[in-house]
């Protein structure tokens, strides 16, 4: 069983290599990527945002389009022409079959995302400077493009076999060259070699251009090549539309009381009036509590003692905790309901209650309370939307709903690998972000191997051949 998957998953990539349309899309965005920088010549220090955008762009459009086409050429056609019914003859069960040619289709996939990656990684060093563009690196690489078409068009005469396979194979030894050939070539500027800060978005954009490799050939165990495109298209415009479509409605549950934890300690605001007895939507955008200028503290107490004032500018050198207030909210025992926040310019604490504020606050002479402010917390690694809903008598703000949810979590958002203006405003990419990444790749992934299996289990392949 075992040999079976790596016979058909190798045969399937071998197959994949040998089709012209792959080595016509990979051409086409080889020669792309390597012309961007000519066009950072006519802007004004963007150039390395527009290559960035424009590589990156190529890189996935062009990825998911070659997926989607080869993967209806490996399996729509096999079906068609016999080739599965052939296979399937023999002692090779169907989930075998389906998973191999999933496996083949993306480790095809793979080699596109890693020749246009490091053609990226060129043309952004070509586009260094904003005044000139190193014409000897570009040389390097139009140069590597000519050579591997050289060496696959000889090695086709003399030895007959595919001429596109063995064009991929010859640029996967000649880009690489170019690619370490620029990376020490002497430059003059700031940089030196290729931009290690282009990597995570483009291994970002190798994820989802496998997502859509295992996404079209799911989708090619039932429909042709033109149906197989249409609802591709139509999936990649829904989750480019994600955030707005489902995202705005999952669930985020908000606390009156801040929770302990190790994520990032999230907080918003609301003052209501005693006439908003209806949901409100005013929220303050979220912020973080303790990643910003201000120091803060955190008591349980209902009473707790005041805070010791002119701890100078630098209140965190100079604090020691107390019993009633804590710098760590780990180490507040119960429910913390007090924060305490230092102004560093008048050397004075702020102190707020969180919890409870609607209890104490006083009554007007119409027995109508006044207003007060609300506070709710969350934990979030990633910045939390504004809170929505709550009123003046329960002032805590709605929780989603878990069914958006779990569509938002299913339904691939493709915003999510577009970090093009990140990378080009030079912005660090947390390690953490690319191994979530990468768990929700091999997650979905997953599950469209299981949906693929399920769609090919009763899948006919054998009337195509007998009409």
């Amino acid at each position: 069983m075992f040999t079976a998957l790596i016979q058909i998953a190798k045969n399937t990539f071998r197959e994949s290599l040998r089709e012209p349309i792959f080595l016509l899309v990979l051409l086409t965005s080889l020669v792309l990527i390597g012309l961007f920088p000519v066009f950072t010549m006519f802007v004004f220090n963007a150039q390395e945002k527009l290559v960035v955008d424009s590589c990156m762009a190529t890189t996935m459009l062009f990825g998911w389009g070659l997926a989607i086409l080869i993967s209806s050429y490996a399996i729509s056609r096999e079906i068609d022409n016999g080739t599965a019914l052939l296979l399937l003859s023999k002692p090779v069960r169907r989930p075998i079959f389906i998973i191999a040619k999933i496996l083949g289709i993306l480790g095809a996939n793979f080699v596109f995302c890693i020749l246009t990656s490091l053609a990226s990684l060129i043309a952004l060093r070509v586009a260094g400077d904003q005044f000139r563009i190193d014409m000897y690196v570009m040389g390097a690489y139009f140069g590597a493009l000519a050579l591997g078409m050289a060496a696959a068009a000889i090695y086709n005469y003399i030895t007959r076999s595919s001429f596109p396979m063995a064009a991929i194979l010859a640029l996967l030894v000649t880009i690489p060259c170019c690619a370490v050939f620029a990376h020490f070539l002497p430059y003059e500027g700031e940089r030196v070699g290729l931009s290690g800060e282009l990597v995570p978005g483009l291994v970002l954009v190798v994820y989802s251009v496998l997502i859509m490799g295992c996404l079209a050939t799911t989708l090619s165990t039932r429909f042709n090549l033109v149906s197989n495109l249409l609802i591709c298209s139509a999936l990649f415009l829904v989750g480019l539309m994600a955030d707005y479509l489902v995202g705005r409605h999952t669930y985020e549950r908000w606390q009156d009381a801040p929770p302990k934890g190790d994520g990032a300690l999230w907080m918003s605001s609301y003052t209501f009036a005693p006439t908003e007895l209806a949901e409100v939507g005013k929220w303050e955008v979220p912020v973080k509590v303790d990643d910003g200028e201000a120091f803060v503290v955190w008591s349980s107490k209902e009473k707790p003692r005041h805070l010791p004032n002119n701890l100078g500018p630098d209140a965190s050198a100079s604090w020691n905790d107390t019993p009633d207030w804590k710098d760590n909210i780990k180490d507040v025992e119960g429910t913390p309901n007090r924060l305490g926040r230092y102004d560093a310019d008048l050397q004075k604490w702020e102190v707020l209650m969180l919890t409870d504020e609607a209890q104490n606050i006083s009554e007007s002479k119409e027995h109508i309370k006044g207003s007060f402010t609300s506070y709710v917390f969350r934990r979030t690694d990633n910045r939390p939307r504004v809170p929505k809903g709550g009123n003046y008598r329960n002032p805590l703000p709605a929780s989603g709903s878990l069914i958006a949810s779990f569509f938002y979590a299913a339904i691939p958002n493709w915003q999510l690998f577009w970090l093009a203006d990140a990378i080009a405003n030079h912005t660090d990419v947390p390690s953490t972000y690319m191994v979530y990444g990468a768990a929700y790749v091999i997650i979905i992934v997953s599950m469209l191997i299981i949906i693929a299996v399920l769609l090919f289990d009763n899948r006919e392949v054998g009337c195509q051949i007998i009409n």
